[in-house]
């Protein structure tokens, strides 16, 4: 079930019983700087399952946190994990 207001309501609307998924678990990140002399890339993708429209991008940051670059794509990606793939290769490629 995807929690969605619309299926909510029209789940209701017929009487079915129906169990909603558990609220995801929010886990604190901290980001810190890259090792002096270093870069660090940090990339990101994304995908729409109802409309196989993926995303990726990613940012470029040296030793001090200054932004060095970014990047960002839109993707005909099949799936979430083939974004991310696509996002990491285009950081490999800047670097």
């Amino acid at each position: 079930m995807s929690n969605k207001v619309r299926d909510l309501c029209t789940i209701c609307s017929i009487g079915v019983h129906y169990r909603p998924r558990p609220n995801p678990k929010i886990v604190e990140v901290m980001w810190h700087l890259p090792c002096f002399g270093s870069v660090k890339i940090n990339t990101d993708g994304a995908h729409k399952s109802e409309s196989s429209k993926a995303g990726s991008g990613g940012v470029l940051h040296d030793y001090q946190g200054h932004v060095l670059g970014a990047f960002s794509a839109n993707l005909d990606a099949p799936s979430v994990v083939l974004a991310e793939v696509l996002a990491v290769i285009k950081a490999i490629e800047l670097a």
